[in-house]
C-alpha cells in the first residue's frame, strides 16, 4: 500500500500556480486595462516570489511504498531544483488536540489524512 509522499514547495510548482492565477488585466482608477506581456511576466515573477516566501506546501512526489524511497526523492529534489520545506508525510488517522480520532460527522468513520512521518528509533547494535 502506497502511503508515503514528499510534501513541500518547489519553484517549478510555484511558477505554474502563478501562471494559472495571474490575471492578464489590471484595474486602475476603476478602469480595466490589459497588461502587456512584460507586465504580466513581472506580475507572475512577483507571485512566484510570494508563493516561495509563504508557508503553503503541496505534494511534490508520487506515492511510495516505503519511506526510504521518499527520502531518495527528497535528496534528488534538493540537488536538482529550488525547493523549500521538504518533508515526508504518510496517510494516517487524523487526531484532535487530545489525541482522539476526528470522526466524519456523516459516516462516523475516522478521517484519514496526511501526517508528518517520524522515523522510529533504531535499536540495532
Amino acid at each position: 500500500m502506497s502511503t508515503f509522499a514528499v510534501f513541500g514547495m518547489s519553484e517549478n510548482w510555484a511558477r505554474e500556480e502563478a501562471r494559472e492565477n495571474t490575471s492578464t488585466h489590471k484595474t486602475l482608477d476603476g478602469k480595466r486595462l490589459e497588461r502587456t506581456i512584460r507586465e504580466w511576466e513581472e506580475a507572475v515573477e512577483a507571485q512566484v516570489a510570494k508563493i516561495m516566501a509563504g508557508k503553503k506546501c503541496v505534494r511534490l512526489s508520487p506515492f511510495f511504498d516505503a519511506p526510504q524511497y521518499a527520502q531518495q526523492f527528497m535528496e534528488m529534489a534538493r540537488r536538482s531544483i529550488t525547493c523549500r520545506d521538504l518533508r515526508i508525510r504518510t496517510k494516517a488517522v487524523l487526531v484532535d488536540a487530545k489525541g482522539k480520532p476526528i470522526m466524519n460527522a456523516k459516516t462516523g468513520v475516522p478521517k484519514v489524512g496526511f501526517a508528518d512521518w517520524v522515523p522510529e528509533a533504531s535499536y540495532a547494535a
